[in-house]
Order: C-alpha cells, then structure tokens, then sequence
C-alpha cells in the first residue's frame, strides 16, 4: 500500500497517530517498528507510504503544525475579543506541549536537523501571524504600541521551548504548567494598557472559574464510577 492507495482521511488518521507516538516517546525511541507495532500495521507498509523515518518524521510534524494553525484560527473566530482569543491559545499550546516527551525536543536539536529546520520556519511563519494579532489588539486598545512585538514573541517563544528541556531540573514545588501560566501571563501584563488588564484580568477569572468547573465535574464522575 502506497500513499496513493489511501484516503484522504486515513492518511490523515495515519500520520495524526504517528505524530502522537513521536511526541510521547520522543524521535529516537520511537522506531519504525515500534510504530509498526503500536499501529498494528506492518513495518513493510510503513516503508510503502514513507520512503525513511525521516520523511515520515518531516510528514508529522507537517500535518502538526497544520493541525494547530487550524486549532487556532478556530479559536480566535470563536472568541469575543483579541484578549480571549489570545489566552484561550495559550491554554490550548500549554495542552500540547504537557503532551510531549523532552526527548522530543532534545532529538530534535542533536539528530533531526531537517525536522528542526522545518520547525524553525514554521516557527517563523507563526510569529509573523501572532504579531499581527498583537498589532490588531493595540488598534483596538488592549496593547500598547510602543511595544517591539516581535522582539517580545521571540523572547515569549525562547522562554516557552526552554521550559519543556529544562523540566527535569524544576523544583518540585514548582510545576511546568505554573511556570508556563506565570509567563504567558506576565508577557501579557508587560504589553497591555489599563484597558487590556482589566480585560485580562476578567477573562482569567473567567477562564479560572472554567476550569474549577470542569474540575469539580471530573471529580464527581471519578466518584460516580467508583
């Protein structure tokens, strides 16, 4: 079976699965006949769809960062101002990145080098988009426009990537996901007029009292099934 041979959609399938494998187990450990295993397919019909790991590799993390722009552009359509939108993609990039296996990272930078250039212009593209976005939040008050926006994006993004490699040397009463929420958060203080901190603050009340909710629910479903 070749590439050509599938659908659309089981293709897509496909590579949304093995993008999965390669992040929680990293780009190393994660062999062709692990994920031929995992998959209960064969690792002959791997090598049909992909002509080498790294290609499949390079077609993951493709379809990963399609996966997302869609995510988010959903996300921004979806909410009521420039400040929602812009939490609301936080929450959902700290999801992700909670996903991921710091190998992935660390593989990334030591052995995959054109999956780590494709990465880095992706990356590119990304911070381009999200200074727009910035911009369009300063026109419309929530930002101050004596801020260098791409400078900053790219210091929120080094923060970001150091936090997942550097997890193992974090002190255990500090988790990622706090380190990760007490940036984001700052970054958005440092750029915001008074306009935009009181819509920030309101919208992390409202995003506080969300997620309450929706632990209380977990918990209660827990005890249901118990």
């Amino acid at each position: 079976m070749t590439r050509e041979d599938m659908t659309p959609g089981a293709y897509d399938a496909l590579i949304d699965a093995i993008g999965e494998l390669l992040l929680k187990q990293g780009l190393k450990a994660t062999t062709m006949d692990s994920i031929a295993s995992a998959l209960q397919i064969s690792k002959r019909t791997l090598y049909e769809i992909f002509n080498s790991k790294n290609e499949m590799v390079l077609c993951a993390l493709e379809a990963s960062h399609k996966k997302h722009t869609a995510n988010l552009k959903e996300i921004f359509n979806s909410s009521a101002n420039i400040m929602e939108g812009i939490l609301r993609g936080f929450l959902y990039h700290r999801d992700e990145m909670s996903k991921a296996n710091v190998d992935f990272f660390r593989d990334m930078d030591s052995l995959f080098s054109d999956a780590k250039k494709h990465s880095s212009d992706h990356k590119k593209i990304f911070l381009k988009n999200y200074v727009r976005v910035l911009q369009q939040g300063a026109d419309e008050g929530y930002f101050r426009k004596d801020v260098n926006f791409m400078l900053q994006c790219r210091l929120l993004w080094i923060q970001m990537e150091s936090l997942k490699r550097m997890e193992e040397f974090f002190p255990p009463d500090i988790t990622l996901l706090e380190a990760y929420d007490s940036i984001c958060i700052s970054f958005l203080r440092a750029i915001s007029t008074p306009l935009g901190m009181l819509m920030l603050d309101n919208v992390v009340a409202s995003l506080n009292q969300q997620t309450s909710q929706t632990d209380k629910q977990n918990k209660q479903t827990a005890n249901n099934i118990k």
